[in-house]
């Protein structure tokens, strides 16, 4: 089981593809560094791709994993550095490294993209959280009585069950998010997951322009994936977003929140085929 030991952290990763090049991948919420083994046939020639399972996820772990240390945050620089000693350790020869997150996970792809830009050479984002931060997961991690009340939901299933039916009734979420949240929310376990990764997480918060100003000065090949379907990082998104961007590769899909898929594999397959050529 290929692990890595930080001062905060174990690290725990899978290793997909045979390419020359470093890709590092980060999964969407309630799911592992597996979620990426998809994608493999689209990428697997060209990177090596180290997809990581996120904290409170697989076997990736805190070593403080207090309340107390929970609800202080990760920091951006701080993850940054950790990786940073993970390609100094295991790769110290490879100058530049490429990114690939779903999600959630994109909050530590663009942790890299603010610390070490001039170690990324292209970025794929597909249904990013952290260009304009979801409303209800800000609240969530950051605001301090609804995190308090978030943390009582933990232990109390039907009231996590009322709040889902809400959310879905209001058109907030769509069937698939639904059905995602439904399943993590199932056992007390899973959802103190989630109380701990939306905490921890909370104090990654970006400000757009400067990621913008940050991908165009070091001239990042960045592409975005987006969902016309999808309720928590809607298209429109992507759009406002491309605008910043000296060469904005925005792709839209008919489709929902959940992209990692195997359409979405041909789909960049075909992409980086063109590209090549």
């Amino acid at each position: 089981m290929p692990i890595f030991e930080t001062d905060i952290s174990t690290l725990h990763y899978y290793e997909y593809g045979t390419g020359d090049q470093i890709l590092l991948a980060f999964h969407g919420f309630g799911m592992r560094g597996t979620q990426f083994k998809v994608l493999e046939e689209a990428f697997g020639s060209r990177y090596k791709i180290i997809s990581f399972d996120l904290f409170f996820h697989g076997d990736t772990f805190i070593k403080d994993n207090s309340v107390k240390n929970i609800r202080k945050g990760l920091q951006s620089k701080q993850f940054a550095q950790q990786i940073n000693s993970f390609l100094t350790n295991k790769y110290p020869h490879v100058e530049k490294i490429s990114l690939l997150s779903y999600s959630i996970g994109t909050r530590m792809a663009l942790c890299l993209i603010e610390n070490i830009p001039q170690q990324v050479d292209s970025v794929y984002l597909i249904a990013p959280d952290g260009i304009e931060p979801n409303r209800l997961l800000k609240l969530g991690g950051a605001n301090y009585v609804i995190n308090r009340l978030f943390y009582k939901l933990v232990y109390s299933p039907k009231a996590v069950h009322f709040l889902l039916n809400t959310l879905l009734k209001l058109n907030y979420i769509d069937t698939a998010i639904y059905r995602i949240l439904k399943a993590e929310f199932s056992t007390t376990e899973t959802r103190l997951a989630c109380y701990n990764t939306i905490t921890y997480y909370a104090q990654l918060s970006f400000n757009r322009q400067k990621i913008a100003k940050s991908i165009n000065a070091h001239n990042l090949n960045c592409h975005l994936y987006f969902g016309t379907k999808d309720k928590l990082f809607p298209s429109k998104i992507g759009e406002r977003f491309g605008k910043m961007l000296n060469k904005a590769n925005v792709h839209i899909f008919n489709d929902g929140h959940e992209l990692v898929n195997a359409t979405m594999n041909s789909y960049l397959a075909n992409q980086l085929q063109q590209n090549d050529n």
